[in-house]
């Protein structure tokens, strides 16, 4: 059960807080200092036979400000959690507090990895020499992403005001925020593979393998009150 009897909060310790926030506003920061370098037309997404979809430079301030704004989120619920929040998962235990840190940092690791890939792929000496003309975004790749990000930070959402000390709903709610928690990190993955890095087919089976490996994750998580 989810250790709710102690009143007593104990507060993110602020060099945690400052962390998060560091790993949060890298993306950002590696976007901006390579931006005068950037062509006006670059990359935007990679198939069989190379480049097959343009655009322009402003597309990639997506990534660092969706990231920013999801390793917020995840950060906040990490500043919520009591230190002493634990859910039952599997022979042991998850700390609320603990999965919430590491998915705010992992979130910008992912959005960090995806910017600096595709500034990698923006400034390819043959992708500058021979620019295409800017399409559309097609959101068709990434709709399954989008599922995930939405589902999940509703279900983190929807156990933020739990009743406090309940011993009947305190560990479901604290194993809900976990569960959005990982979904949040799976649609982050998906998107960033799927839009910069997966080629043509490879799209769906890299989907498909990343919201298996969740929903099992998500499954055995909420499996009690299932």
């Amino acid at each position: 059960m989810a250790r709710t009897d102690t009143p007593e909060k104990t507060p993110l310790s602020l060099p945690v807080t400052i962390i998060c926030l560091v790993f949060a506003l890298a993306p950002a920061i590696a976007l901006a200092v390579m931006w005068g370098s950037l062509p006006e037309v670059i990359p935007a997404h990679w198939g069989e036979a190379g480049i097959d979809r343009w655009g322009t430079k402003m597309e990639m301030v997506v990534v660092p400000v969706v990231g920013f704004i999801l390793s917020g989120l995840l950060l906040f619920g990490a500043r919520r959690a009591h230190a002493d929040d634990y859910v039952s998962f599997l022979s042991g235990e998850l700390s609320e507090r603990t999965v919430m840190v590491v998915s705010s940092i992992a979130t910008s690791l992912i959005a960090l990895g995806g910017i600096i890939a595709w500034i990698a792929g923006a400034l390819d000496p043959t992708a500058v020499a021979n620019p295409g003309d800017p399409a559309a975004l097609s959101w068709q790749v990434l709709g399954v992403p989008a599922i995930f990000l939405v589902a999940g930070l509703l279900m983190a959402m929807r156990s933020l005001n739990m009743p406090e000390n309940d011993e009947v709903l305190g560990e479901q709610y604290h194993a809900q925020r976990i569960a959005g928690a990982s979904m949040v990190i799976a649609g982050v993955l998906m998107g960033v593979l799927s839009a910069l890095i997966l080629p043509g087919t490879m799209t769906q089976v890299g989907q498909a393998v990343i919201a298996a490996i969740d929903m099992a994750f998500v499954f055995i998580l909420l499996r009690p009150w299932l």
